[in-house]
């Protein structure tokens, strides 16, 4: 675990050094491997040069003004299964693009709470002797940040669900037809059916590690149930009457990482989590979990990727494109002037 930390860096910088190398190298492969998949038969570099814009952007992204209505008017008219491919591909492209959003988020959320509070103790916790509890904007600021750090990285779990349903289901898919996606309505869970078994093993997102379940209970608690105190505390402590630690507590768990409960509390502080210490390590672990099982997605499209063109079938998309275009110019010319 220790390869691609710099023992000089804090414990916060190496997290995020961890994260963006899974951002920039790991989900590049798994991008990479995705586009070989689907247009392995043909010259997708070509293909994509010249499929219409609005397959790109309608209805993904502002940057074409555009509706609902004008998009499956399009959409009717683009009958070749070439065109169900591409937007295909990019309704998964979206879905690649935003696991990468949720990890930058998570970077630019610890940065935020690491300006407010510290990531190093300088004691341990039963050497305190005192402490003052304070609440204010800051205190806030640290606890919104703080949440928004398990609400990011839950999302991502819920987006790796939804490409792994995609490389299981994708034989299925008729392009001549294809409307949307079939993992449309996934989110993340241990149990999810239609993903490959080996994404089940130990150290795998769904073989649900307790560091997985650790994120999402967080998560879970910050938009179900509310804060983890009355108010959004930091408790600054000292040692003998000298300051020593600024710590934020997180509430009792159970070695499966779920909330220690009784009724309807859940929150003790019997094991004196200090989780702003603690955070670089969580997230490392859970990094390292989502890595494998990015990875282990790439190698499945890999695996079933056979790169050989088919110029026959190449040409065949090529003139659906053409007389598409030709189409679209021949409705235009039709149209009455104003």
């Amino acid at each position: 675990m220790t390869s691609f930390l710099d023992m000089n860096q804090s414990p916060a910088e190496q997290c995020y050094q961890h994260i963006r190398k899974v951002i920039d190298k790991d989900i590049i492969i798994l991008f990479d491997s995705i586009e070989k998949f689907i247009f392995q038969n043909v010259d997708h570099g070509l293909i994509l040069s010249l499929i219409p814009q609005w397959v790109v952007d309608y209805g993904i992204s502002p940057e074409l003004n555009s509706n609902k209505d004008l998009y499956e008017k399009l959409r009717c008219r683009a009958t070749h299964p070439i065109f169900g491919r591409c937007i295909y591909f990019y309704d998964l492209l979206g879905k690649v693009s935003a696991l990468q959003d949720r990890l930058s988020a998570v970077i630019l959320f610890m940065r935020h709470f690491y300006s407010e509070v510290p990531c190093k103790a300088h004691y341990e916790e039963s050497q305190y002797t005192s402490g003052v509890k304070c609440n204010g904007e800051r205190e806030t600021d640290a606890h919104m940040f703080l949440n928004s750090i398990f609400v990011a990285y839950a999302s991502a779990f819920d987006l790796i669900s939804k490409i792994a349903v995609e490389q299981f289901e994708f034989d299925n898919y008729d392009f001549g037809k294809y409307k949307k996606m079939k993992s449309v309505h996934t989110l993340y869970k241990k149990s999810l059916n239609k993903i490959d078994s080996s994404l089940k093993a130990e150290n795998m997102l769904f073989f649900e590690p307790p560091i997985i379940r650790k994120i999402i209970s967080f998560r879970d608690e910050f938009v179900h149930n509310g804060p983890w105190d009355f108010r959004c505390s930091v408790y600054c402590t000292a040692v003998d009457g000298k300051p020593a630690d600024e710590i934020i507590y997180s509430p009792d768990m159970d070695e499966l990482g779920n909330f220690m409960a009784s009724g309807s509390r859940n929150k003790f502080y019997s094991q004196a989590n200090r989780i702003n210490i603690q955070l670089p390590d969580l997230i490392n672990e859970a990094t390292i979990v989502l890595k494998n099982t990015i990875n282990q997605i790439s190698e499945l499209y890999k695996q079933k990727t056979n790169l050989c063109i088919d110029k026959q079938f190449t040409k065949e998309c090529l003139d659906a494109i053409g007389e598409y275009f030709e189409n679209q110019v021949r409705l235009q010319t039709m149209q009455p002037h104003s």
